[in-house]
């Protein structure tokens, strides 16, 4: 899902306490999503492929402008 489509989950109350994962090679992060939605829970790219985010602070700040003020991290 992109973010426009993560914050009206949001609004809707349709989204879990999100979780920021480091990458498996350790190179960036993805924020996953889960909640009562049917679309992919990682946040995508314009073009369809799972966002990486290079800093844990800009996947925070994601996920702070589209609402959410709750997180769990998994490194």
């Amino acid at each position: 899902m992109v973010t426009k489509e993560a914050e009206l989950l949001f609004q809707a109350g349709a989204l879990q306490v999100p979780v920021i994962k480091q990458t498996n090679m350790g190179d960036g992060w993805v924020i996953i999503l889960e909640g009562t939605h049917k679309l992919i829970p990682e946040i995508e790219t314009a073009r369809g492929g799972i966002r990486v985010f290079k800093t844990l602070d800009a996947a925070v700040g994601i996920l702070f402008d589209i609402g959410l003020s709750e997180l769990k991290i998994i490194q």
